[in-house]
């Protein structure tokens, strides 16, 4: 990259109102390294070079008399539109200066006449570069933008005036959509150039076909143009060292032309704006999420309010001793048997936790008490009313003084919220506002997993939905992330050897703090760890209503989904997906991954046909000898015994367990779903019946429950069981996940979570 040149352009840039016209683009492009046509530029009100510049551009003809006229202006955006573009065609006299001077004049006369006269800086000549115009394959969209959350991000897509049309044909749930979103940090050209060819549309620029058996760009040629706007984009971001930040670059189209790349046109944006790395001290996160000590402030001495039913929570905690809690009251000395005092400086002593429960107007004193007299090593601010209420000044203000508790010896305490549930911590305290009787926590599976998510409703659902089943070892409502984010907290459980599963279910990003959560996410995986992410808002409603909630800017969700896939994020599509694949990992964490050769069994033929439809990457295992002779000695003469097996409802229990048993031992086989619709009489799966309508009874060892839970126990393999039928089986699904097994209601869901588990 020739940093000179690429400065030079990012200066005058930004000292004239952050927009760049097409010259100043193509300045920017051959400072990268980047192939562009030929131009020569000649300045509105240089009469004198007028006549030089005609010869210049006269010049740049090809051998067919062929060159292109452009309007040069930063506030022109759609030149074509306007009439500022214009090929000029001559005859056998070719190309003059003197047709250039007409056609020029002409063309400015045009703009004018569209109403954009005074956005008008020049004219611009390029080379007239052959290609195929609005054909596939031969025009290439390359985009640089800085996303506010991940940083710089190269998008390929399909170019040319047909951009919006592919991007309209692509749109759909099975869709890959046309374009490509690239991180920019870190990437190769081999691995651009892998990116291009796997992509279903764009494959067609650098892969031999029918239509092209010799690519229209050979793939080193399109990954070093990539890998080239990647390096201006970080060279230029906003942690950068470049004189401005280069938001984003546009060049649609660049050709293909002669097996290269060459670029026609392009528009970018610069700033001044710079993004500094927060400061903060995550060592004070155990406190937060183990405290020995903690004081409540909001507590109602009278009735319930948010603050009381938090210390009633607190106190049926076994993580902080009654004697080292206390409430911060004016008035009385203590509640509900916990000693008040009348404020933050009356505190016998440091806590590791406070939790503030009171309005958004109180708020800042409490925290500034607390920060300044260095009263706690934590904080939980509950209640919302900041930036999501139109509050920003004072959410500012509380960042303001806690940033100042960051920057003095020690570090201050570290905060969570505003606009936020709390936390759950296993085994340790509860400070969600919501009394026991509401929301219980029982007891469950779920100590390896970590549950991290900027919505605290999120975590009341969840909860209670895997009541006994599922519990963290740490729910964190996170909210506003006035503070704390949701990349520190992955960070901190990354440091955590009992969780190996972090899910996260996320609104918005702090500016910068998507690309951290990505690197979190890569070390993650090193670790052997599994990050699951939500994203919300995934169109523009979307992220206006995330944006309202917890006052946090939604970043566009193609380029957040890409950067959190190729960081090793596994990222579910809707909230079932999501809780589909919690269950799945923090049910299965510890059985290796051995491959995707999946056995499946079932009898049900509609579930057979259905999986084979849905398969999400795994692979159908081809049963050996051994395990077809297995298979015939167990299963009656009227099953199916290929791979998916239907062994119809008229299998038995022991039946039907054994084929499960033969299929998990099979060599072959590296993961199994194994699914049953119950209603069948042949199968002994129902809660035992007081009145003695049937002999059923799933708590007995020969049920099929009870020996499904035997046989998967004593396999390594991951697998996972389907019960598709109604709520009189929910005490066989119980009973299943109770010990550990992925239980799903649907087929195609189970597929879907079983191959995430195997693929990552």
């Amino acid at each position: 990259m020739e940093r000179g040149r690429v400065d030079e352009v990012l200066r005058r840039g930004l000292d004239r109102g952050g927009r760049l016209n097409e010259d100043e683009v193509y300045g920017l492009l051959r400072g990268a390294g980047i192939t562009c046509a030929a131009t020569a530029a000649w300045q509105s009100g240089d009469e004198a070079g007028w006549d030089a510049w005609c010869a210049r551009a006269a010049g740049l003809a090809d051998a067919e008399g062929r060159l292109v006229l452009k309007v040069l202006g930063r506030a022109i955006l759609h030149k074509t539109e306007l009439g500022g573009v214009r090929v000029v065609q001559a005859g056998p006299g070719g190309v003059t200066a003197g047709l250039v001077a007409e056609q020029g004049q002409a063309l400015l006369a045009a703009v004018a006449a569209g109403g954009a006269g005074d956005a008008g800086e020049g004219l611009l000549a390029t080379a007239f570069v052959p290609h195929g115009a609005n054909r596939p394959g031969q025009e290439v969209l390359l985009s640089l933008r800085q996303d506010p959350a991940f940083g710089p991000c190269v998008v390929v897509g399909i170019g040319g005036t047909l951009t919006e049309w592919y991007g309209r044909a692509a749109r759909g749930p099975e869709s890959p959509g046309s374009t490509l979103v690239l991180p920019a940090a870190g990437l190769t050209a081999d691995a651009a150039a892998r990116a291009v060819a796997a992509h279903p549309l764009l494959a067609l620029l650098c892969l031999p076909s029918r239509l092209y058996p010799t690519p229209p760009v050979s793939a080193d040629v399109l990954g070093a143009a990539i890998v080239a706007l990647a390096e201006l984009g970080t060279y230029a971001a906003a942690d950068g060292t470049a004189p401005a930040c280069l938001e984003e670059l546009e060049i649609n189209p660049a050709v293909a032309s002669g097996g290269g790349l060459v670029a026609l046109d392009g528009v970018a944006r610069v700033s001044d704006r710079r993004l500094t790395a927060p400061v903060r001290s995550r060592d004070r996160i155990p406190a937060l999420l183990a405290p020995r000590s903690a004081v409540v402030l909001g507590v109602s001495a009278q009735g319930s309010n948010p603050g009381r039913v938090i210390l009633d929570n607190l106190l049926r905690s076994r993580g902080v001793p009654r004697d080292a809690l206390w409430v911060v009251h004016t008035r009385e000395t203590e509640i509900a048997g916990v000693p008040c005092v009348p404020d933050v400086a009356s505190l016998p002593r440091k806590v590791d936790l406070a939790v503030v429960s009171i309005p958004a107007e109180g708020a800042l004193a409490a925290i500034t008490a607390l920060v300044e007299g260095d009263r706690a090593a934590s904080i939980i601010l509950i209640p919302g009313g900041f930036a999501e209420a139109g509050e920003a000044e004072l959410a500012g203000r509380i960042e303001a003084v806690l940033a100042a508790g960051h920057a003095r010896p020690g570090g201050g305490p570290v905060m969570v919220g505003a606009n936020c549930l709390g936390i759950v911590s296993r085994d340790e305290y509860n400070t969600f506002f919501l009394p026991e009787y509401k929301l219980p926590f029982r007891p469950g599976r779920g100590g390896n997993l970590a549950l991290v998510s900027q919505s605290g409703a999120y975590l009341v659902t969840f909860a209670s939905n895997y009541d006994g089943l599922i519990q963290p070892r740490a729910a964190i409502s996170y909210g506003n992330q006035m503070d704390l984010t949701v990349a520190d907290f992955l960070e901190h459980f990354n440091d955590e050897p009992q969780v190996d599963v972090i899910a996260c279910y996320i609104e918005g990003f702090r500016p910068g703090d998507g690309a951290r959560f990505g690197e979190a996410c890569r070390r993650a995986r090193r670790a052997g760890k599994r990050v699951i992410v939500f994203k919300a808002g995934k169109t523009a409603l979307g992220a206006q209503a995330a944006a309202s909630h917890t006052a946090s800017l939604a970043g566009d969700y193609a380029v957040a989904r890409s950067c959190l896939v190729r960081a090793g994020a596994v990222v579910a599509e809707s909230l079932d997906e999501f809780e589909d694949l919690i269950k799945t990992f923090t049910l299965l964490a510890g059985r290796p991954v051995r491959g995707v050769r999946t056995g499946i069994i079932s009898n049900a033929g509609f579930e057979c046909s259905t999986v084979m439809d849905r398969l999400e990457g795994l692979e159908l295992a081809r049963f050996s000898d051994r395990t077809r002779a297995r298979l015939d000695e167990v299963l009656p003469s009227f099953a199916h015994r290929s791979n998916p097996i239907d062994c119809t409802p008229m299998t038995a229990t022991a039946a039907f367990c054994a084929s499960c048993e033969a299929i998990l031992a099979a060599d072959e086989v590296d993961a199994a779903i194994l699914s049953a619709v119950p209603v069948t009489p042949a199968l002994d799966n129902l809660p035992a019946d007081p009145e003695g309508r049937h002999g059923e009874n799933l708590e007995a060892p020969g049920s099929q429950p009870r020996l499904m839970v035997d046989i998967i126990a004593g396999s390594a393999k991951p697998a996972v069981v389907v019960v598709d039928s109604g709520r009189i089986y929910d005490p066989m699904c119980r009973l299943i996940e109770r010990e550990g097994i992925p239980v799903f209601r649907k087929i195609d869901r189970a597929a879907r979570a079983l191959a995430a588990f195997c693929r990552s």
